[in-house]
């Protein structure tokens, strides 16, 4: 067996590690979200109020209500912070962030639904009560 086969595969992994590990260290103090999509990221931010966002490949910042915010994609994930804060002020504004994920994804199936039930010759009628619950009621098109 040659050397080479053996410190090839070894060279990559070395390579990769080196990558992550420079990755990780451009966002020091962050914590884990469990986004991996960086436009749904990038909508839910602009939903929360987020202001002037710097968007590049894996890498998201701007300003906030919480402050100046950096978001850094590590491995599958993206990581998050309030620049300059301490880490309740970090996890109130990834808290925030949550929920407006969580808000546009609703909105998103819901606009999905309307249109598969077009597709299928029924109107979908939805009501939202005060508490964010939908209820979705299908009719058939007349």
């Amino acid at each position: 067996m040659s050397l080479e086969v053996l410190l090839i595969p070894l060279g990559i992994a070395a390579i990769a590690a080196i990558k992550e590990a420079r990755s990780a260290d451009l966002c020091e103090k962050c914590k884990t979200t469990r986004i991996k999509d960086q436009q749904l990221l990038q909508d839910a931010l602009l939903g929360m109020g987020a202001t002037s966002l710097s968007v590049a490949d894996g890498r998201i910042t701007g300003g906030s209500p919480y402050g100046r915010i950096t978001f850094q994609r590590v491995g599958e994930v993206f990581l998050g912070r309030v620049d300059g804060a301490d880490g309740q002020v970090t996890d109130n504004m990834l808290a925030a962030l949550d929920m407006s994920v969580g808000a546009l994804l609703q909105q998103r199936t819901i606009a999905s639904l309307h249109e598969r039930a077009a597709e299928m010759g029924m109107t979908l009628v939805s009501q939202t009560t005060a508490n964010g619950e939908v209820q979705l009621v299908f009719e058939q098109a007349t």
